[in-house]
């Protein structure tokens, strides 16, 4: 049976390129803390975020750059 697609978030690869960092980094930011955690994960563990938390995300990322 095929999965539904969710297509109104984004995985961890498309969020991490719209950051412009690799997705370790990212992943290692949520974990410890430093940006959100995902809008949702699924039951294989796989993280999604809305179009809100990339817009955190983006504020938090560009106020480390400074």
């Amino acid at each position: 049976m095929p999965r539904p697609r969710v297509t109104s978030q984004m995985t961890t690869t498309q969020v991490a390129r719209q950051l412009g960092m690799m997705v370790d980094r990212l992943v290692n930011w949520v974990q410890r803390g430093a940006l959100p955690p995902p809008t949702w994960v699924d039951n294989n563990g796989v993280r999604y975020f809305d179009q809100e938390w990339l817009r955190k995300a983006q504020e938090i990322v560009e106020s480390k750059r400074r």
